[in-house]
């Protein structure tokens, strides 16, 4: 053999071995699941079921036991805390708030603390629960040995089916129906207390052992069932197998189903899980290979909030994130020593990965390939960017071996580049490559690089505004160039002191991300400034890259990860439209390594390159849901004597010494619960919800007296808030000293001693008034009384002395001299009628008449002498004595005596009446009434106006505010009332 043919076959053999060694080969992509096991606090790693309560946390039924997630931390239940056994083959949280535990030896109920558990009749039995569910009026039903059960009250009663059928499962349709599936039956429907066969199994299918009935989230029509052995469907009451080509292709026992949010169906088999379609049939296989595990996956379970759970039997937890995005990192090809600081796409479309440390590798949409570089030492160690102009030449910059230029020809570097760091690099609509270094900023024109100079500052990032306006984003604000000139009077002071690391322009704005400020928003035209930072959701306040996709959303690299936002224009704002899970890996992306192709958005990190779907299917994130875990009652501070802490139940009484609180609560959101901030306030202490901060425990050290009810509100990282308010309230009571009722009764106290003091003051007072009143009642009466002795004794002698003395010079007259006994008689008379008046005076002066009686008796004693041998009949009867006690002033009796004295000589005048009577009543609202009646010629208005003494009644009357009544109708008598109220007279 020729030894040149020889060296010639060795030289392409070690060349070809070389160019194979330049391949990396690419894997299937590798998704995304989120992955918990028992060293995240998972009880035990074979699960068997999912569940989700009413506060929306996650329970997990495992080999050893339950356990409970609220996104941060897992709380175990086992036969220590009372469940029949560690053995949990299913678990379910009903409407009311409690918890069903079903195990190999029975079922268990979890409700305020609390687990109850139920058995069968038959314990010897087997009593494994395979399947819980309730339904829409709110009973529980339980499969137990391939018998049906319903909880009624503290029992398990048996359902009304055939003891010969076997239930091998059981489901609820979402307008709470309960359906059984019957072995070698069918799927029965139970309606009232009636079952009935919805789908019947035929000869072909009698045999099949349904495991899963799943109602279809978004078409009523369609049931699916799961066997061990294939998926099926009912449609129209016929039971019809599913895909049976691409179901063809699952491999191994079929375990469990599900429906995602996006219509796809998940089966978990003994060799990870399968995702199928809906739409299209089309099929991915998750297990080791790319992301999920080879282990059996028991149960998927998509929660209230889309999120979709995967029960492995030995690995744990997997939450899928989905396939928004894949990662090459070191088992996709990708070597571990490369970070990757520059993206972009070369002539023939493929992307070009820059890495630092050395090189470049070409991704052809099927496999990595290292690129042939130049032998030169210092080549390429240290790429920071890379760009492809408009004529396809790829630009390389480098920190420390100068600039490139990259195309079909092969590799060039641009002379006086030699010693110059780059930064960035962009063009132009003229060509002009613009770069910015770590001295401030060059361009290449005519195939000449030169300085930019007025600035001297490191740069970092560019962008072109119009066909002569290029931004620099410097360490120090951003630079304005116009026709290659530093503009020196541009100034915005809202970036300045800050590093501008990357730049676009977005429909008139310009975006601008900063190192440790977060994202500004420029509105170029108003010159208005929005600041978007991690309170709007962003995962870090450093921004390494920005871009927008073919939809118009912005994708941001961040220092923690990656970000997706979207604009409104209506609003004029950005908000962030998607977050990832809490297991998502964290990693600072890389200054400007980012590229979008073919609806993918390539993000060069610390660690990796990531490659998102810009297509992929999304779901709304729900609001968190809020709950208060606990409100402790601390121990005061300083206190030596207690150190423990009390849990408190809402609406506590608290004495005013108990008053230093810790409330505990957490914002329920599986996805990312460190994503979750808090609004929360003290009514009673505060007037406005708190701004939006991370912590979720509040401590209230002191806390005066009062009524307070604590209320939270949680805010998912995208900013929605929940749906609900938690609240706590509570009362701190003040001592008794400064309680109002205390103080109240205090203010009485002293009012009512005030008070007291002045009624024994005014009493004693009224006291000594009433003595001194007493007392000249007394002299008065003994007056009244000796004026009237001394005016009956003087003056009564007197006119008996008159009288007599009349009668003796009557005797010793002349009987022929009339006219001087007519001045005697005269005499006599005068003297008896001064007499008789008198003793109405004297009457009236004797104390012993100032009462009711007198004064009755009087009137009748003054018309009995009226009437006396006269024509008409007096009569005035029914005069009690106990009418003595009715005690009159003076003044009273007085005028009543001269009020009826009057009427009494009007009747006698006037009247002509043959009957005459007086009456009185006394009612029971103290008035006294008396009553003159006759049944005289009467008469009218006109007369009663003129005469008879009327005037004086009436204004007798009113002296003594009595009511006099005057009725009479000629030819029908006359009725003359009074009526005077006793108190008033008294």
């Amino acid at each position: 053999m020729n030894r040149n043919f020889l060296y010639r076959m060795i030289v392409l053999g070690w060349m070809a071995w070389l160019c194979l060694m330049q391949v990396h080969p690419v894997f299937a992509q590798k998704y995304t699941f989120a992955h918990y096991d028992i060293e995240d606090g998972l009880i035990q790693s074979q699960v068997n079921k999912f569940g989700m309560d009413k506060d929306h946390r996650l329970w997990i039924a495992t080999f050893g036991g339950a356990c409970r997630f609220d996104g941060k931390d897992f709380t175990g239940y086992s036969r220590q805390n009372g469940l029949p056994n560690n053995y949990v083959s299913t678990v379910f949280s009903d409407k009311e708030g409690r918890t069903w535990f079903g195990t190999i030896n029975g079922l268990g109920m979890l409700y305020n603390g609390k687990i109850k558990n139920y058995s069968s009749a038959d314990a010897s039995k087997n009593n494994v629960v395979t399947n819980i569910a309730q339904d829409g009026a709110g009973n529980i039903w339980v499969v137990i040995r391939f018998s049906l059960f319903k909880i009624v009250g503290d029992k398990m009663q048996p359902a009304l089916l055939d003891d010969s059928v076997r239930v091998t499962t059981i489901a609820v349709d979402n307008t709470g129906k309960l359906y059984a599936a019957l072995y070698k039956k069918g799927i029965y429907c139970l309606t009232g207390n009636k079952w009935s066969c919805s789908t019947p199994f035929n000869a072909q299918y009698e045999h099949i052992v349904v495991k899963k009935i799943l109602f279809d989230k978004f078409d009523k029509h369609k049931v699916y069932l799961l066997a061990k052995n294939g998926l099926y469907y009912i449609s129209g009451n016929q039971l019809m197998p599913y895909a049976p080509k691409q179901m063809a292709t699952v491999k191994g026992q079929l375990l469990c189903l599900a429906q995602d949010a996006y219509r796809d169906l998940w089966i978990g088999t003994d060799n990870g899980a399968y995702c199928i379609d809906n739409d299209d049939y089309e099929i991915i296989h998750y297990n080791s290979s790319n992301g999920l595990t080879d282990n059996s996956i028991a149960d998927i379970y998509n929660d209230a909030d889309n999120n979709l759970w995967l029960g492995s039997l030995g690995n744990g937890v997997y939450r899928c994130e989905g396939n928004k995005y894949v990662t090459f990192d070191g088992s996709q090809g990708m070597p571990d020593s490369k970070i990757v600081m520059g993206l972009t796409k070369d002539w023939n479309g493929d992307i070009l990965l820059g890495a630092d440390g050395g090189g470049l590798i070409r991704y052809d949409g099927k496999k990595l390939t290292d690129i042939a570089t130049p032998v030169t030492p210092k080549y390429l160690k240290g790429i920071q960017c890379l760009y492809t102009d408009k004529n396809k030449t790829t630009w390389i910059a480098t920190s420390m071996a100068g600039l490139w230029q990259y195309d079909q020809k092969g590799f060039r570097l641009i002379k006086g580049s030699e010693d110059i760091g780059f930064n960035g690099i962009t063009a132009d609509s003229s060509g002009v490559i613009w770069l910015a270094t770590s001295a401030g900023a060059c361009y290449y024109e005519k195939g000449t690089l030169k300085q930019l100079s007025g600035i001297s500052e490191f740069a970092s990032s560019l962008v072109v505004s119009g066909r002569d306006s290029v931004f620099i984003g410097t360490q120090n604000g951003i630079v304005l160039s116009v026709n290659k000139k530093v503009v020196n009077t541009f100034s915005q002071n809202s970036f300045k002191n800050s590093a501008i690391l990357a730049m676009i322009r977005y429909r008139g704005l310009m975006l601008i991300g900063t190192d440790d400020r977060g994202l500004f928003v420029w509105d170029m035209k108003n010159g208005h400034v929005k600041n978007y930072t991690t309170h709007d959701g962003l995962k870090a306040n450093a921004i390494y890259s920005l871009l927008t996709d073919e939809q118009g959303k912005l994708w941001i690299g961040t220092g923690k990860g990656v970000n997706r936002m979207q604009f409104d224009a209506n609003n004029q704002r950005f908000t962030v439209i998607d977050n990832t899970g809490s297991k998502e890996p964290i990693f600072e992306t890389n200054q400007n390594a980012i590229l979008y192709k073919d609806h993918q958005v390539w993000v060069g990190t610390t660690k990796s390159v990531m490659v998102y779907n810009t297509r992929v299917k999304m779901q709304p994130s729900p609001p968190p849901h809020i709950l208060i875990e606990n409100v402790k009652l601390m121990p005061q501070i300083g206190s030596n004597t207690d150190t423990n802490y009390t849990y408190l139940t809402n609406k506590a009484r608290l004495n005013y010494n108990q008053n230093h609180l810790a409330i505990s609560f957490m914002g329920i959101y599986l996805k990312n619960p460190d994503g979750v901030s808090y609004r929360y306030k003290l009514v009673g202490l505060d007037s406005s919800f708190c701004a939006p901060v991370k912590n979720n425990i509040v401590e209230y050290p002191s806390l005066p007296p009062g009524k307070y009810t604590f209320k939270v509100k949680a805010i998912s990282p995208d900013g929605k808030l929940s749906a609900g308010t938690a609240s706590f309230s509570f009362e701190i009571v003040p001592p008794f000293y400064k309680t109002l009722t205390f103080q109240i009764s205090a203010v009485l106290f002293f009012v009512l001693i005030g008070f007291g003091l002045q009624n024994v003051w005014h009493h004693n007072k009224i006291q000594r008034q009433q003595v001194i009143e007493a007392m000249k009642q007394e002299e008065k009466i003994k007056i009244r009384q000796q004026t009237a002795e001394d005016f009956h004794d003087d003056l009564g002698n007197k006119l008996t002395r008159i009288s007599i003395l009349s009668e003796i010079l009557n005797a010793k007259i002349d009987q022929s001299k009339s006219d001087q006994r007519g001045l005697v008689e005269q005499i006599k008379q005068n003297a008896a009628a001064l007499y008789n008046g008198t003793k109405d005076i004297l009457w009236a002066l004797d104390p012993k008449s100032d009462n009711l009686y007198e004064t009755l008796m009087h009137i009748k004693e003054i018309g009995a002498e009226l009437f006396q041998d006269m024509p008409a009949e007096f009569e005035f009867e029914g005069i009690d004595e106990s009418l003595q006690q009715i005690k009159l002033p003076m003044e009273y009796s007085r005028n009543i005596t001269m009020i009826f004295k009057e009427s009494l000589n009007n009747v006698l005048k006037h009247s002509e009446a043959s009957h005459v009577a007086l009456q009185w009543t006394y009612s029971d609202k103290n008035e006294v009434s008396v009553r003159l009646t006759d049944d005289g010629k009467g008469f009218t208005c006109e007369t009663i106006t003129k005469g008879h003494g009327m005037h004086n009644i009436k204004a007798r009357a009113k002296r003594i505010n009595a009511e006099l009544l005057i009725v009479s109708r000629e030819g029908k008598g006359t009725s003359v009332e009074l009526k005077f109220r006793k108190n008033a007279a008294a």
